[in-house]
């Protein structure tokens, strides 16, 4: 089974507390003219039920995450009452991390630990990890990623990563230290002084 970047994705948000919180009671707006509603949260990730008059019985609705609107195709009178619940990350997008994910492999590379590839996806595919990484791998791009997004974060952990750094230290050599401690470390648990 290969490793894709959402799998490392979800390691990311645990170790910076980003949390998927359910948006219940919902964004409420009065339909006027347009049936296009745009969420409130920015990374929203998904619509969990749209209610108009306080009904969600019948509603037909579609959502797109890139745009983050919600459209009702149900028919709707001026005046109604639309409640749209959904969940939603409070800080990161999908994208964001993503995007420290591919970073913080590049650094895995330039450290000399080892050059992974992260596979684009095509079609309905995803965006696999090669060669797949283990656990504790996966572990340590997820540390790198958040000390990118986070770089005075001071302690990171993971079940088999534990990671104190001084604020005072250089990113790219708190980076350079972890891969440098991580290669010689089989314990997993680790200081950075």
């Amino acid at each position: 089974m290969s490793t894709t970047l959402s799998d490392i994705t979800t390691f990311v948000r645990y170790l910076l507390g980003d949390i998927s919180k359910s948006q219940i009671p919902g964004d409420i707006v009065t339909y006027e003219n347009s049936s296009i509603f745009t969420l409130s949260e920015t990374n929203a990730t998904a619509v969990s039920d749209v209610l108009v008059n306080d009904t969600s019985s019948g509603v037909s609705y579609s959502y797109v995450v890139a745009s983050q609107k919600v459209t009702i195709s149900s028919s709707l009178t001026a005046g109604d009452t639309v409640e749209i619940q959904y969940s939603y990350y409070p800080n990161y997008s999908d994208t964001e991390i993503k995007g420290y994910i591919h970073a913080a492999v590049a650094h895995l590379s330039v450290n000399r630990y080892y050059t992974f590839t992260i596979e684009e996806p095509v079609g309905n595919s995803t965006d696999n990890v090669y060669p797949d990484p283990t656990t504790s791998e996966k572990n340590l791009i997820a540390v790198i990623a958040a000390l990118l997004i986070e770089p005075d974060n001071k302690t990171l952990r993971l079940p088999d990563i534990t990671i104190n750094t001084p604020r005072d230290l250089p990113l790219h050599d708190k980076i350079r230290k972890i891969v440098m401690v991580f290669k010689h470390n089989t314990h997993g648990v680790f200081d950075i002084l």
